[in-house]
């Protein structure tokens, strides 16, 4: 009869499981490709050797999402398979979600915990979206149950096995290395130095995360952090609606969900706190640690600063709902706790994402569908060669794997980064390619038909080809620095204001990227 009982209390947290496989599948073809997919592509792409090195020391970045990409490509050579990877680590997501409520406050907790995910807006966008950010969450909901089992056992294995998980998160997400710093201060609170052999293996695996610090120090520098006379990283109003749209977008989004959530969230910490203090100090640090350091913190420039970044404090958030949801139907039996489950299910899935979509939000997003990229893909793929570079990391470069991902793409947005890159290109290089989101915007293609420019419009994208060869590296980028000039004199009538900052921008880095070139002799 218990067991009988348990498998009825799951059966809505399975219902939202595969409600979330709907909806992860569908955005997987039918939603726009971005930048920010195109840079995990088209680095994943790479030989093993370069794609660390790229990440590790040219980015400042984590590279486990970035090895996984690779071994995906191995076998799949599109953007499709890199959101499914995504898709799989949503869904192991939620169940981790559910194990975590489980061992915390038995079944109706597991399964409620596992409802709140499979219904959180940020987990069903970055579940269809080729980026870390399902691997975070992941490796959040891993940490946080095997954390809980070495509190529960205090032997070396749960602790050697607590220490591992908690290690892949700044291997996931620079923003890793907080929450470790976080759970490892909790777990030096309850061990206080005895006893000492046991702990060795855990020790031991928190030396191994020492060269991370490394890596988020060339993060740090990208960004300034610590630069003198520089501000915070975000004033305090920026940094409450952060925090407000991360609570938001794991669990409820808005309206009565939230509502909901949020008094079941009040209920669940408050039972924790006298029955599982350590989890309650974990939860807190991870929630409220990053946060906290982006007041103290300072910095000559803007780091992104997104709810995003804490996704992998989105399994304690749901856990503690869970807890909170098995406290308050703890007296009703198994076929009412279903339901209610149920209708807690129905009440999230219809609730508010709580977050934006980064896919509409760009103006290059208006331009990647599936069907818009299928031409200049096609046509990327059958004129791109492993000597060629592309710039700049975009979607429809993407598009065009495996062809491109064996070509030398190149950044935006960021000088130091495209001198990073391009210090990387072996010489001499053969032709440098240009992706132009034009949309509409008409264009003269024989103004660009001179000299050594070949120009392709695909639909709403315009490809230049210069050709080369280029024997070094400077003339490199004032190749793609000419090809987007030319691109914008050949335009006919007005140029529309997101194309004119797209020409600016990229002119902008790539002429600081030559000015820093020259300087070291590049």
């Amino acid at each position: 009869m218990r067991r009988a009982g348990h498998a009825l209390v799951l059966l809505p947290a399975a219902s939202a499981l595969v409600l979330m496989i709907v909806r992860l599948a569908r955005d997987v073809h039918g939603k726009p490709l971005i930048e920010d997919e195109a840079v995990a592509g088209l680095i994943g792409a790479r030989p093993l050797g370069e794609l660390l090195g790229t990440v590790l020391g040219d980015r400042g970045g984590a590279p486990l999402h970035f090895l996984l990409v690779h071994v995906v490509l191995a076998f799949d050579s599109s953007a499709v398979a890199l959101r499914w990877l995504s898709l799989v680590l949503a869904v192991a997501t939620s169940i981790t979600c559910l194990e975590l409520g489980r061992r915390l406050a038995g079944p109706v907790a597991g399964a409620a915990a596992a409802i709140v995910a499979a219904t959180s807006g940020l987990l069903t966008i970055y579940g269809g979206i080729a980026r870390m950010y399902a691997l975070f969450a992941l490796v959040g909901g891993l940490a946080a149950v095997l954390f809980v089992r070495a509190v529960e056992r205090r032997t070396a294995e749960a602790a050697f096995s607590a220490a591992l998980a908690a290690w892949l998160l700044p291997a996931t997400h620079p923003y890793g290395g907080i929450a470790l710093a976080g759970e490892a201060l909790v777990a030096l609170g309850l061990w206080r130095g005895r006893p000492l052999r046991p702990a060795l293996p855990a020790l031991g695996v928190a030396a191994a995360a020492l060269p991370f610090v490394f890596v988020d120090l060339r993060l740090a520098h990208r960004f300034e952090v610590g630069a003198g006379g520089g501000r915070s990283l975000a004033d305090p109003a920026e940094t409450w609606r952060q925090l407000e749209l991360a609570v938001r977008g794991s669990a409820g989004g808005g309206g009565l969900a939230l509502v909901v959530c949020l008094a079941l969230a009040a209920l669940g910490l408050t039972t924790l706190a006298r029955t599982r203090p350590a989890f309650v100090a974990l939860a807190g640090a991870w929630l409220l640690a990053p946060p906290l350091m982006l007041l103290v913190v300072r910095s000559g420039s803007s780091p992104d600063l997104s709810p995003r970044h804490l996704i992998y404090a989105l399994p304690t958030w749901a856990a503690v709902v869970g807890v909170g949801t098995a406290r308050v139907l703890r007296r009703l039996g198994s076929p009412l706790q279903a339901a209610a489950l149920g209708l807690l299910a129905l009440v999230a899935a219809f609730g508010s994402a709580g977050v934006p979509d980064p896919r509409s939000l760009t103006y290059v997003a208006g331009l990647s569908s599936e069907h818009e990229l299928a031409g200049p893909g096609a046509a990327l793929r059958a004129e791109v060669h492993s000597d060629d570079v592309l710039f700049p990391f975009s979607p429809v470069y993407l598009a065009g794997l495996p062809a491109t991902g064996r070509a030398r793409s190149l950044p935006r947005a960021e000088p130091q980064l495209v001198v990073r890159a391009v210090r990387r290109v072996e010489l001499p290089a053969n032709e440098v390619f240009v992706a132009v989101p034009v949309g509409e915007t008409r264009i003269q293609l024989e103004r660009l038909r001179h000299r050594d420019l070949v120009p392709e419009r695909v639909g709403g994208w315009l490809i230049v080809r210069r050709l080369g060869p280029f024997a070094d590296r400077v003339a490199i980028l004032e190749a793609a620095a000419d090809a987007l000039r030319e691109a914008r004199s050949a335009r006919i009538g007005p140029i529309p204001p997101q194309l004119a900052g797209y020409y600016t921008q990229n002119l902008a880095v790539l002429a600081s990227a030559r000015r820093r070139l020259h300087s070291t002799h590049g």
